[in-house]
């Protein structure tokens, strides 16, 4: 069995498979692996998000392959996965492209956002664990003490939204929000995390914000905890729309 790298990762690929015996075995290529797939999937994924890899950027999969390590064929498939949810597109005659960064995706993104998280937070109050929300609480006290830690706010916020997904039942609002929350941090950290000039308060104000959720979660208050994220969302638009960070397209 050969082995391919990515970025150190070594992932077992199992050679032709064969099955239903004797001389009449039917091949099955399962080179391209799943796992593989998505590693690269969610490398790159990563790397546009934080912004590493720049709207624009080309992804030629010859340079992605000498890179990591490894076949063209589990790159390609990631490619592909990553247009399909949005975060490249295929041009032609250059293929792959980091997708822009467009102002009115902040506009239809937060609008699903509104639509859906007040919602899933609310089937969410009854099944969270108290001492999640209390170690999530202490977390965003801790950030109020160091507004200009952004690392630290980053997993505080993180960890609060995460929270309200991953106690859902239903698993395709969860898949839904999951996407959300992968192109709403790309938009974000254009915005904020790239902003030193509004960092601080927008730390502050959406760390505040985050409490009023872990109040209403610590009530079990349905409708009160609807309302604080429902108001949490609004103002998360207002404060990207206000960024006006140079690499949004109009």
């Amino acid at each position: 069995m050969r082995t391919e790298t990515l970025h150190g990762f070594h992932a077992a690929v199992p050679p032709i498979l064969c099955v239903n015996g004797g001389s009449n075995m039917t091949s099955m290529d399962f080179s391209s692996s799943p796992s593989l797939k998505q590693l690269v999937y969610d490398n790159l994924k990563e790397r546009i998000i934080n912004g590493e890899l720049k709207p624009g950027t080309r992804l030629r999969e010859e340079d992605l392959s000498t890179e990591m390590n490894i076949s063209r064929a589990p790159i390609r498939e990631a490619l592909n996965m990553l247009e399909r949810d949005g975060f490249t597109m295929i041009v032609p005659r250059k293929g792959a492209i980091v997708a822009e960064v467009m102002k009115e995706d902040i506009k239809y993104i937060w609008e699903m956002r509104a639509l859906l998280e007040p919602y899933a937070a609310k089937e969410s109050v009854k099944s969270i664990p108290p001492e999640k929300i209390a170690e999530a609480k202490n977390k965003l006290f801790i950030v109020l003490e160091h507004p200009e830690d952004m690392a630290r706010y980053v997993n505080s916020d993180l960890e609060v939204h995460e929270m309200l997904v991953d106690y859902l039942e239903n698993r395709f609002l969860k898949s839904t929000l999951q996407n959300m929350k992968a192109h709403s941090l790309r938009l974000r950290w254009a915005a904020e995390y790239d902003n030193e000039d509004t960092q601080a308060v927008i730390i502050e104000d959406a760390t505040r914000e985050h409490l009023e959720i872990i109040y209403a979660l610590e009530k079990q208050d349905e409708d009160e905890v609807y309302e604080a994220v429902k108001k949490h969302v609004k103002n998360s638009a207002e404060r990207l729309i206000g960024a006006n960070y140079v690499n949004y397209n109009q």
